[in-house]
């Protein structure tokens, strides 16, 4: 059964957040949401897989009802939450033949106003906060 658990608890103001997404060879995933008041880096390095998702067709059937409605309720203060047994990782492992379960890849979801991000990776993301 899925299961969302919120990461870097109270790191990351509420806010609400444009997002714009960098990825490449050299620097790996780089999620920057920007507020009126803050800009938020999340840095993934290299990651396995990656999918973003406009919000609004993405709620219903993606994620576990139960998880997305324990969430939504506070808004998704908290943008990112690693995801266990989510379907988006067992894809990743069942079309990477299991080399996935052997690098012990982790998912993580960010929720924004506008899009959901789905990450697979080995790694934990690192988290920076600057005051504008």
């Amino acid at each position: 059964m899925e299961n969302w658990r919120e990461v870097f608890i109270g790191k990351i103001p509420k806010a609400v957040y444009q997002m714009q997404l960098i990825n490449g060879e050299k620097q790996g995933l780089i999620i920057e949401l920007s507020s009126a008041d803050v800009c938020v880096m999340i840095k993934f390095g290299i990651v396995q897989a990656v999918r973003m998702i406009d919000e609004g067709i993405v709620q219903r059937g993606l994620y576990a009802d139960s998880e997305i409605k324990r969430y939504k309720e506070d808004g998704f203060s908290n943008v990112i939450y690693e995801v266990q047994q989510g379907e988006f990782a067992k894809q990743i492992n069942q079309v990477s033949g299991g080399y996935g379960k052997a690098l012990n890849l982790k998912h993580y979801v960010v929720i924004t106003q506008n899009y959901n991000v789905d990450i697979v990776t080995e790694w934990e993301p690192t988290v920076e906060v600057l005051q504008k």
